[in-house]
């Protein structure tokens, strides 16, 4: 059997030999073997004041995305084009896959809010409404999750509804072989009627259709341990925000500049069963802010 300890011996003898460096992939291997952590990922909303442009070129950013460093991508709705940056899903994965690049899922609406039942105009797609759309598009481009930006939780009729949507989004998700999850900000963890959104959810649904994808930040702003979550729910957070808040602003920032202790959480990962991990950077201005976080994570975490 070719396990890890013949890997090595065999590796050592290549390195030796000088022949190491003559296959193209061995580099690779070696460091995904040394790698504690999934690859480095970026929530394209980070870049989203590139790809909304005027004459913007969605192909031209994915190459500058894939050049910084990052291996896999999770896009976000309501740009001014539509859906998947003006792409169809077959098209734009298509795009991904030729910059190297992995393209694990999008970002879309839970319940709406009051104000958005009440606007027939500019409907955003969400998952009450368009949920077989949204699990289809997901399917078409080769995604293995559909993901819930937010949804309405603001009192126990909301939260009970978004549940109910998220368990019908997990089934309809693992009919096509894909999982769901749903991302917090800071209100899902407020208690109403003694109960929060956050385990109202993950205690009322199936825990192997329905996870979270927890935005370090976020969970952290809203005073909670992101390592005292994963030994709650163990397994339930494979996806990750990693996102880094300003100690004096309050506001986003590159990776390792503010107050998230990021190598203290990663370290208890495997509680969380991670899978994929993605950089966002709310208010960005440049590309070289997530290329900052990625350059501190490949130098501090992985």
């Amino acid at each position: 059997m070719f396990n890890r300890r013949s890997f090595l011996k065999a590796s050592g003898t290549l390195a030796g030999m000088g022949l190491l460096s003559s296959f193209g992939c061995s580099s690779r291997i070696l460091s995904a073997a040394k790698s504690k952590y999934p690859q480095i990922g970026l929530q394209t909303y980070t870049l989203n004041f590139l790809f909304n442009a005027k004459d913007a070129n969605t192909a031209d950013v994915l190459k500058q995305i894939a050049a910084i460093g990052v291996k896999e991508l999770e896009t976000a709705t309501g740009t001014p084009e539509g859906l998947y940056y003006g792409h169809k899903p077959k098209e734009f994965a298509k795009m991904v896959n030729d910059h190297g690049l992995k393209w694990i899922g999008n970002h879309y609406q839970g319940l709406p809010r009051q104000a958005a039942n009440t606007s027939t105009t500019n409907r955003r797609i969400n998952l009450r409404d368009d949920l077989q759309q949204i699990v289809d598009d997901s399917a078409a481009g080769g995604c293995s999750w559909v993901i819930c930006s937010s949804s309405a939780e603001s009192n126990m009729d909301e939260i009970k509804r978004t549940t109910e949507i998220f368990a019908k989004a997990g089934e309809l998700s693992a009919a096509q072989q894909m999982k769901f999850a749903y991302h917090n900000h800071q209100s899902e963890f407020t208690k109403i009627d003694g109960v929060s959104a956050y385990d109202y959810v993950l205690g009322q649904t199936n825990k192997d259709q329905v996870f979270m994808e927890v935005d370090l930040a976020w969970a952290t702003e809203a005073g909670m341990d992101p390592v005292e979550m994963f030994k709650q729910y163990p397994g339930r957070f494979p996806l990750w925000h990693v996102k880094d808040i300003d100690r004096s602003s309050g506001r986003p920032c590159p990776v390792g500049q503010g107050k998230v202790d990021f190598k203290r959480i990663f370290e208890q990962s495997a509680l969380s069963g991670v899978q994929h991990t993605f950089i966002e950077q709310d208010g960005a201005k440049t590309i070289e802010d997530p290329a900052s976080s990625v350059k501190w994570m490949q130098a501090n975490l992985v």
